[in-house]
């Protein structure tokens, strides 16, 4: 298994896992995605820079059968060490424990930049249905 950068050739690859876990609607010309690959793409996460060193991290995704194996954190470090910034992502409580293991805290939705509000807006992740529940963290 090795993690690195996508490129254009793994597009096709990064697409397939995101719909096989029902993400179809997701933009993969926008920003940088780097996956954990065992063949086939087993994981990937994207950064999305909405404003100068502003940047949304989006599509945390890795495969059920290797979750546990540390391929999500290994890939949070390599995109996290890959740009200087403000990072900022939304995500369900149960995985705020993650993140805050790489350094994300919790803020308000009151201190979040206004790209980072417009491009949750634009993806659907906010505003948060009444019954989901949402959480938004920053990191550096």
């Amino acid at each position: 298994m090795f993690i690195t950068r996508a490129t254009r050739h793994d597009k096709e690859d990064v697409q397939k896992l995101l719909e096989s876990y029902g993400w179809s609607e997701v933009d993969l010309n926008r920003g940088v995605a780097f996956i954990a690959r065992d063949g086939e793409v087993i994981g990937c996460v994207r950064l999305i820079e909405v404003a100068p060193q502003q940047l949304v991290v989006d599509d945390v995704l890795v495969a059920d059968g290797r979750r546990g194996q540390g391929i999500g954190a290994d890939l949070m470090r390599a995109a996290m060490n890959s740009r200087g910034g403000t990072l900022y992502l939304c995500c369900h409580p149960e995985r705020v424990a993650f993140y805050e293991r790489l350094g994300f805290a919790d803020i308000s939705i009151d201190e979040v930049p206004r790209e980072v509000v417009e491009y949750w807006r634009e993806v659907d992740d906010y505003p948060t249905p009444p019954d989901h529940v949402h959480r938004f963290l920053k990191a550096r």
